[in-house]
């Protein structure tokens, strides 16, 4: 970096990043089909349930970092053209969608199936929420960016009330957060990687975007921080190809116990935790 940066605040995402919700996310959204009376095929569950619950990364790929509304179009067309599952609406025509309501004469069918969906993951991952562990590092980090007296926020595409089950065995950390902005606020009208979330997360902070460093585990939520005009430090799921990050973060780590700070004079070495 040319020039020195001095950061003044930081925005965390919470899935994949603070949180490990990851995994237990794909056994929802497995799950969520039969909550859904939509029909996987049992040699397709037992595929899953032999892989450890997982989504296949190409489908995983691309949803991290959506909304609902966004990511569960994407998950039934690929249902629908890779696992045969039948649904009265043929998803493949909008899997580029970011969006539901694009004015079709079915949308009001794809907004309830979507709905429908939605609750039911929501529903089986509070069911999870007990066995949800922390990233690794993420405490420790929280912790010692507290006692260098750097306001915190997280932004986050879930909605408030999934927040609210997912941080019951974490309080701890959740206590250091000044802010919480989720993905069903009301001043976030489009999510990751629009610019909205990081936009209202450095507005409550008190700060410029560019005073503001953010840590995300997505390429979209990096695009969303960097658009906002955060600087960027990326935590990669390990399937991924850390390359993607290359136009939009400023720092790749392989996880949050790698984070020194130096870099955005925030030595995060010089407070003992």
């Amino acid at each position: 970096m040319a020039e020195k940066v001095t950061i003044k605040a930081v925005i965390f995402d919470l899935d994949g990043t603070l949180l490990d919700t990851e995994s237990l996310s794909c056994r929802a959204v497995i799950d969520s089909f039969e909550l859904s009376n939509l029909n996987l095929p049992q040699e397709i569950r037992n595929e899953l349930r032999s892989k450890g619950d997982l989504l296949p990364w190409e489908l995983k790929r691309k949803i991290l970092g959506r909304r609902g509304s966004e990511w569960i179009p994407i998950v039934l067309a690929y249902a629908q053209e890779n696992w045969g599952v039948n649904m009265t609406i043929d998803w493949r025509e909008q899997s580029s969608s970011k969006r539901c309501d694009n004015g079709k004469d079915d949308d009001t069918d794809r907004k309830q199936m979507v709905d429908n969906f939605w609750k039911a993951w929501e529903l089986c991952l509070n069911v999870l929420c007990e066995e949800i562990e922390e990233c690794p590092g993420a405490t420790d980090l929280v912790k010692s960016l507290t006692m260098l007296n750097i306001p915190l926020a997280i932004a986050t595409s879930s909605r408030t009330a999934s927040v609210q089950k997912k941080r019951r065995r974490h309080e701890e950390m959740f206590k250091s957060f000044q802010h919480i902005i989720t993905g069903d606020n009301e001043n976030v009208k489009y999510g990751k990687p629009a610019p909205d979330i990081f936009l209202e997360a450095a507005k409550q902070l008190g700060f410029h975007p560019s005073e503001c460093l953010a840590f995300e585990d997505s390429v979209l939520g990096a695009q969303s921080a960097k658009a906002a005009g955060c600087h960027v430090v990326a935590v990669p799921d390990g399937r991924m190809d850390k390359k993607e990050f290359d136009s939009v973060a400023d720092e790749v780590l392989s996880s949050l116990k790698d984070f020194s700070g130096q870099k955005w004079g925030l030595d995060v070495s010089k407070v003992q935790v």
